[in-house]
């Protein structure tokens, strides 16, 4: 008897295994079956419409060799083609996406095929127009697959795939799930299935508008492949991108399976399909394989995003690439204990409050270091001028940085070192630098020596020749420009050491600077390189020139990769920090501005643009508040309503628009604008009756979870009996003091909260 052998490659291609999914399937009364349409000898599923479409061409003679063969592609259909027409002998053109990964591109040009790259932006939409315009001028010259309308495309998968599935379960598949792409195989499996059982559920799985999954396609975003019925699928879910590609992930680290990301896609909501079944068979299509994402950031670290941040150190915006995948160490320059907090010092804390929460919200592991300087010159004339001891003077003004930082919303950072208890690591690293020959002491104090740092001045860009050779200068102040050496160590003044304020060190009895403090504290806590240090943009130079100074003559490391440094706070063009009076949160607060307001106000504007103070502009933010705020609460009121069908796009287009604002840069402004635009189709859902409860709730949902990164929103808008009572009894003290402005704000403040006032007349 004589073997039977395959005669080309094409031969091999259907009869797929199917394979069992057991860790990531969560319900064991379920059974998933994955399709591995990747064991194909083209390596994806595009291999069988890619023959049927060549031998479709053949059979009804539009192809000839005297043609090219020309499709538009995402990447596997092409491939597809590639092996088809490199047996057959034909030529072929292919439109892509210059977005698809490099991999594919490689693939296809090792099988002969010429590549027409098509602008990015554009995705596969742009490849078929191109395609479209080179077959209607030149007829002559291509045939054309068409895998978008041509009924090969089902066909394929309605005489192999869906035959092979039926099979290989036995007959006993209950659900079948398949991404959107072209749609072929969904409308070829659909016809097949219902065919053997009527009953078996066709699961589409479709990506959201503005996704980013390769080979997958959003019905509404662009052109519909003409193949396409909807009524073919008894379901359509849509599914988030970072879900697909962790599930693509998974697959790999526990399945041992390296698929790609529509793979992902696919499995993510076969394993929710699972949860929700009591028993049954999923059958899941796995297209392709992960080979051909190796380029994309597929498979990279877990956990990591792609934001941008603007690094000071380089002057550009640079991709956030953390020392250690999925955390990220954060020092940020924080109070001096010798007074209230000062505008430029609230928003430098909100800016940094805004950075750590955003990297939690993208799930990143952030350990955060804000320091207290209890200990220069401010603190210790301070003190004396009150005639306080230096600890009980400066312990009054960091309970109040504390009370300051509830008001504004601000998370407490991981650690507070306060420079007083960390004398001796400044002690030995001052030592340490002696040592190395980078400082020296004079008149008992020491000084660093900028000549033996040849990188200084990199942070900041100052030039070092405009810096007077020779000279030292006290730097506590920090108001002098252009220092040669700085200050590491200062000899205690006779007052000092009368009141004990000194350390004995072997140049003598001396207090250490800022400069060593910050650079001794993060270092201690964060080791001696770490991710981020942030502040305000006035203290790059001289503070965090030394800082960075110290930090690398020590260890010879960058003390921090990325420097973030926020802008000024401006009143009448002047900085509010400096020749303007002192004003307060407290004194915002008693004249009707909540925490949240103010917080809005100083987060609103870019952190790298100043940020203006007027009360029209904190009233501003009150009112675009209470936009966000009113839409919450008809949220919440909402009972009853028709659903909303495209409430998953909704919800994914205030999440993804949070984020792609977000990760530029913490570009707020178009964060703000993106959410404003969603609150706007709200209120008209809600006004058309089109949303119902449940749909409702998953929209506050969807607000408190970008909350966390804000802070600012408001979903219980009721206020204690206390603080009624407490705003009360300031009302009064203000029509007392015929202070009217204040006292209508307060009423008004009232009024939101369901509360009426009825004055009794004062007499003067």
């Amino acid at each position: 008897m004589e073997n039977k052998m395959s005669y080309s490659i094409l031969d091999a291609i259907g009869n797929t295994p199917i394979v069992e999914i057991r860790k990531l399937n969560p319900n064991p009364q379920v059974k998933i079956l994955a399709k591995m349409e990747y064991m194909n000898p083209g390596g994806s599923i595009k291999d069988r419409p890619a023959l049927y479409m060549i031998e479709a061409g053949e059979k009804s003679g539009e192809l000839t060799h005297a043609k090219t063969v020309i499709e538009a592609t995402s990447g596997n259909t092409g491939i597809g083609l590639a092996l088809v027409c490199a047996v057959k002998g034909y030529k072929l053109l292919l439109a892509m996406s210059e977005a698809a990964s490099m991999e594919r591109r490689k693939i296809l040009k090792a099988r002969g095929a010429d590549i027409l790259l098509t602008p990015g932006h554009m995705g596969t939409d742009g490849a078929i127009e191109e395609v479209y315009r080179l077959v209607r001028e030149y007829p002559d010259t291509y045939f054309m697959a068409d895998q978008y309308n041509t009924e090969a495309n089902w066909k394929a998968h309605y005489y192999g795939t869906g035959v092979e599935i039926w099979e290989q379960t036995q007959g006993e598949i209950t659900t079948l799930v398949a991404t959107l792409g072209t749609s072929g195989t969904l409308m070829g499996l659909s016809r097949r299935l219902k065919e053997y059982n009527p009953d078996i559920q066709i699961v589409g799985v479709e990506p959201y508008l503005g996704h980013k999954i390769q080979g997958l396609k959003n019905m509404k975003e662009a052109y519909q492949p003409g193949l396409f019925e909807k009524d073919r699928l008894d379901k359509k879910v849509n599914i988030e991108d970072e879900d697909a590609f962790e599930m693509t992930r998974k697959l790999a680290r526990e399945e041992g399976l390296f698929v790609g990301m529509s793979s992902g896609a696919a499995m993510a909501v076969a394993a929710q399909e699972a949860k929700s079944m009591t028993k049954g068979t999923i059958v899941v299509i796995f297209p392709d394989s992960g080979e051909r994402y190796l380029t994309t950031s597929l498979f990279t670290v877990d956990k990591k995003i792609d934001m941008k941040v603007f690094n000071t150190m380089s002057r550009t915006k640079e991709v956030l690439e953390p020392y250690v995948p999925g955390k990220v160490s954060i020092y940020s320059c924080g109070p001096t204990a010798h007074a209230r907090l000062r505008p430029g010092e609230w928003r430098r804390f909100v800016f940094a409050d805004l950075l750590c929460r955003y990297l939690r919200y993208r799930d990143y592991d952030v350990t955060h270091v804000m320091n207290i300087t209890d200990l220069d010159d401010k603190t210790i004339n301070g003190s004396a001028s009150a005639g306080m001891e230096i600890k009980a003077f400066t312990r009054q003004y960091i309970d109040a940085f504390e009370k300051d930082r509830e008001i504004l919303g601000i998370d407490p950072a991981d650690h507070y070192p306060k420079a007083s208890e960390h004398v001796g690591d400044m002690v030995a690293i001052a030592e340490k630098l002696v040592m190395k020959g980078y400082a020296y002491e004079k008149l008992r104090s020491l000084y660093f020596d900028i000549s033996k740092f040849e990188d200084y001045g990199s942070l900041s860009g100052i030039d070092l020749d405009k810096i007077r050779l020779g000279a030292t200068v006290d730097l506590d102040e920090y108001e002098k420009e252009n220092p040669r050496d700085f200050t590491l160590f200062k000899r205690c003044s006779l007052s000092e050491l009368k009141r004990g304020i000194y350390t004995t060190t072997d140049w003598g009895n001396a207090r250490p600077s800022w400069h060593i403090q910050c650079a001794a504290m993060s270092m201690k806590y964060l080791g001696d390189s770490f991710d981020i240090h942030t502040s305000a943009r006035k203290l790059v130079f001289p503070h965090h020139e030394n800082e960075i100074a110290i930090a690398k003559a020590l260890s010879g490391k960058p003390l921090a990769r990325y420097w973030m440094h926020c802008d000024r706070v401006l009143m009448d063009g002047k900085k509010m920090d400096e020749n303007l009076p002192m004003l307060t949160i407290e004194q915002l607060v008693d004249v009707g501005y909540s925490g949240k307001d103010i917080r809005y106000w100083l987060i609103s504007t870019h952190y790298r643009k100043p940020v203006r103070f007027s009360t029209e502009r904190l009233d501003a933010s009150k009112q675009s508040l209470k936009r966000i705020n009113s839409c919450i609460q008809s949220l919440k009121d909402v009972n009853s309503g028709s659903p909303y069908p495209e409430l998953d796009q909704l919800l994914y287009d205030i999440k993804q628009g949070f984020i792609n604002a977000m990760d530029d840069d913490l570009n707020i402004s178009a964060a703000m604008a993106s959410i404003f635009q969603q609150v706007k189709i709200i209120n008209k859902l809600i006004l058309e009756s089109k949303i119902d409860p449940e749909g409702a709730g998953k929209l506050i949902d969807g607000f408190k979870n970008i909350n966390t990164v804000l802070n600012v929103f408001d979903f219980d808008n009721s206020i204690s009996k206390q603080e009624i009572k407490n705003l009360l009894k300031k009302r009064e003290a203000a029509r007392n003091e015929k202070n009217w402005e204040l006292a209508d704000k307060i009423r008004s403040q009232l009024e939101e909260q369901g509360i009426n006032i009825r004055d009794q007349k004062l007499y003067s």
